[in-house]
């Protein structure tokens, strides 16, 4: 197979780039890349595109993104996580269900969030991370995201589960920490799982490297996007580059008889032009 998409469930202690690099090696794949970058300490979907499914990242890592995690209150870190000292402690007994649910409207819809100092966002051509290891606190950019459909589990001993719609490029530490503000406490998120992520669910995912369930042609893996079937000319039409009629709009995916998938498309007035061909004449 010249490329294809493996639906892997990241453990947690690893980062996204060591995780997908172990299924790149499983499957005997010298190229490879992944759609979002998680946490090492969080877990969840994490798509591994492999092959040529590498040229497919642009139509594979937009869209929402849903997200779990335990809000802990009363604390405050660098990091917005556990995963660095703690800086402060405040006494969060107080805190009742109806002030979670008032600080979650609040960080609901349209909003602006500032990136988190431990992030890979590049300040003047340096990591934030870096600046953080190295004592440094760089004003950090603000970021506008859509936040929407929270779900709140019970509120006990300052720990609640939470889950939240995001959209792309939405940090879940920064809404821990930005919960943690509104409520006079601070707060951190801890045990993160991405749940859903371009169209993909946790149920599809394998915690192994190498199950066959998990791993979907380039075809399958663009099933979010409308499919224009191609004739045997019309094949060889797109591998040259040539336009083919059709009357989708905006982006398509080109599949041939047999399944693959020969190109990504542009549909506008009645015609497909490729725009991504992913095999040779």
């Amino acid at each position: 197979m010249s490329g294809g998409v493996y639906l892997l469930n990241k453990p947690r202690g690893f980062s996204s780039r060591r995780a997908a690099s172990r299924v790149a090696h499983s499957w005997s794949y010298e190229k490879w890349g992944h759609c979002g970058t998680l946490d090492p300490e969080a877990s969840g979907v994490l798509p591994v595109l492999l092959g040529r499914a590498t040229r497919l990242s642009q139509y594979l890592t937009g869209g929402t993104k849903v997200y779990s995690f335990t809000l802990v209150m009363g604390v405050t870190t660098e990091s917005n996580d556990m995963e660095s000292p703690v800086l402060q402690t405040r006494d969060a007994t107080g805190v009742s269900r109806e002030m979670v649910i008032s600080a979650l409207e609040r960080l609901t819809g349209t909003i602006e969030q500032t990136v988190p100092l431990y992030s890979a966002v590049r300040i003047n051509g340096k990591r934030a991370f870096k600046f953080a290891r190295s004592g440094e606190t760089p004003v950090m950019p603000t970021r506008t995201v859509c936040v929407r459909n929270w779900s709140l589990g019970d509120v006990e001993e300052c720990l609640v589960r939470l889950r939240v719609e995001v959209s792309q490029g939405t940090y879940v530490r920064a809404l821990a920490r930005d919960a943690g503000e509104l409520l006079g406490v601070g707060g951190v998120a801890t045990d993160i799982v991405r749940e859903e992520s371009a169209g993909f669910s946790l149920r599809e995912c394998s915690s192994d490297y190498s199950s066959s369930n998990a791993m979907l042609t380039m075809a399958q893996a663009l099933r979010a996007y409308p499919w224009h079937h191609l004739s045997p000319p019309d094949v060889s039409r797109v591998l040259h580059g040539l336009s083919v009629d059709g009357d989708m709009a905006g982006d398509v995916a080109l599949v041939a008889g047999d399944g693959r998938l020969i190109a990504m498309g542009r549909g506008e007035n009645g015609v497909v032009k490729p725009v991504r061909v992913l095999e040779k004449p």
